[in-house]
């Protein structure tokens, strides 16, 4: 396992931790030239709440060296936008990478 790997897994497991996520994708990621993930784009789907404050709540509370950034929708939201065929949420789930998925 290579080191961005690892910091990629160390971010999801901060995720799953403080909120219990249903479900987190990769939706864009940077590398380098030689290949090394430089920073990421995350989508967390949390089973309720106020996706803002969950978002705030992450990015205050999570320490990663891997730069990161996030976008979070409750499943009440994210099952509705995916009824939507041009929404961003279905775009995520279509292209996205499934990083995490709840039991």
């Amino acid at each position: 396992m290579n080191e961005k790997t690892a910091l990629l897994d160390a971010l999801r497991d901060g995720i799953v931790r403080l909120c219990a996520p249903c479900r987190i994708y990769v939706f864009n990621q940077k590398s380098s030239p030689s290949g090394e993930v430089t920073a990421v784009k995350l989508c967390v789907i949390v089973p309720g709440g106020d996706p803002r404050e969950t978002e705030s709540r992450l990015y205050v509370q999570l320490e990663s060296d891997l730069p990161f950034d996030l976008l979070v929708y409750t499943q009440e939201e994210w099952d509705r936008l995916l009824q939507t065929r041009l929404s961003f949420a279905r775009h995520i789930r279509e292209t996205g990478r499934l990083l995490y998925a709840a039991d």
